[in-house]
């Protein structure tokens, strides 16, 4: 019989001594990428903070002059359909902002998710918003005015707690940038509706102000209040769970890492005590799911919109405003410390399921408009094309008016 096998070349000692060297070095490196990947946290000087809410006055004034006026002046121009009301009844200066979510908020605020006004179905579809915003509300005394001013006011903290975490990582020309760039979103219009909008991005930029000052516990429970204001504020706990595995393994990092998940267990502990059902938040999805279409709609409502010359197609803008926030992730993740980096992915990630299982991309604009860590790339790219930059800043802002005034008219659900 004849022996096939291939007699195997003798190793020598020094190719053994260069692979560990190798597997050696690429150990080493990935150690020293995993301690650069985490965030380190330091005290924030008070007059960072100062600064913030200074620099925030400027794009929050004027981003919502136009919002508020654009609003306004389309509750003005357009009767609405047949049928559609708010159920609140608000103040002449305050009926062009409730529209929509708004009618479900007030009514939570003031009397639960029990069954009411509308009927069983309301009760059902009702249960699909979360509970975090109406608590506020009706601590503020359940007015009007507290679901119109809580938003606001949010927003402009926002602001403030952003430019503290962006000039930590850029320069106070790209920080100020980014407020701009966010204030200005083409959905930044619902930072000032009596949505949940403006409370989530406050909460989770908060959580994020507390990890980079080493507060991992009350970051946690930010995310824990996020989770409770909408589904995606769970992912705080992405964030945190990214710092633990590449090196913040303190102990209260790792108790920090269930707070946010503990947010959907009081939502769900909320749905069965009113609603009797602990996923009420999950089966109410299917309510909203809209009629079956040819999955290519994705991709061809932006060229159709333009074909046709529709400028007020507010799906059009759905998938190329998800995918520049895809590449801004991806941009976070090599650039910034891990949890930045996974709160972005995954929360792109759950913005492309949402508009792909209810057939509907135009909430694309609202849902992403709080992943706070992707206008941090969007100014490091624009702020040395200062011609980009004012298109952009223009192109944004017209589609925000646009959609405002389409909002007010009763045209535009977000």
């Amino acid at each position: 019989m004849i022996d096939t096998e291939v007699a195997k070349p003798p190793t020598s000692p020094d190719s053994n001594v260069a692979a560990r060297d190798r597997a050696a070095v690429l150990r080493e490196s990935l150690r020293r990428w995993a301690r650069a990947s985490v965030i380190r946290p330091a005290p924030i000087p008070r007059a960072h903070f100062v600064t913030g809410l200074k620099v925030a006055i400027a794009p929050f004034l004027v981003s919502r002059f136009l919002v508020w006026a654009a609003t306004a002046w389309g509750a003005r121009s357009f009767q609405p359909p047949p049928g559609l009301f708010s159920a609140l009844n608000p103040p002449s200066a305050l009926a062009p902002f409730f529209h929509w979510d708004a009618d479900a908020y007030g009514y939570i605020a003031n009397h639960g998710y029990g069954l009411g006004s509308g009927g069983a179905t309301a009760e059902a579809l009702r249960v699909a918003w979360f509970p975090f915003y109406p608590l506020l509300i009706h601590l503020a005394g359940g007015s009007d005015w507290a679901m119109f001013l809580i938003p606001n006011v949010c927003f402009f903290a926002a602001l403030a707690l952003l430019y503290v975490i962006a000039v930590r990582y850029m320069d106070a020309d790209r920080a100020r940038l980014t407020l701009w760039l966010i204030s200005l979103g083409p959905a930044a219009m619902f930072f000032s509706y009596p949505y949940t909008e403006s409370v989530f991005l406050l909460l989770t930029v908060g959580a994020f102000v507390l990890m980079e000052t080493g507060h991992w516990l009350p970051a946690g429970l930010a995310g824990l209040a996020a989770a409770a204001t909408r589904f995606p504020g769970v992912l705080v706990a992405a964030a945190l769970g990214g710092e633990a595995a590449f090196g913040n393994r303190r102990r209260a990092v790792l108790v920090a890492i269930v707070l946010p998940v503990l947010g959907l267990v009081v939502v769900s502990l909320v749905d069965w005590a009113q609603m009797g059902d602990p996923l009420g938040f999950v089966h109410a999805r299917s309510f909203w799911i809209g009629p079956d279409r040819n999955p290519l709609y994705v991709v061809g409502s932006f060229p159709k919109a333009v074909i046709e010359g529709d400028p007020f197609n507010p799906e059009a803008i759905g998938v190329p405003v998800l995918l520049l926030f895809a590449i801004g992730a991806a941009w976070v993740t090599r650039r910034m410390p891990i949890g930045y980096g996974a709160f972005a992915v995954t929360q792109v990630l759950v913005a492309a399921d949402q508009g792909l299982y209810l057939h509907i991309f135009s909430l694309i604009p609202r849902v992403v408009s709080v992943i706070f860590p992707c206008y941090f790339a969007f100014a490091t790219w624009l702020a040395p094309r200062r011609n980009l930059q004012l298109a952009w800043l223009l192109i944004s802002a017209s589609a925000m008016v646009v959609l405002s005034v389409m909002y007010g008219g009763w045209r535009f659900i977000g």
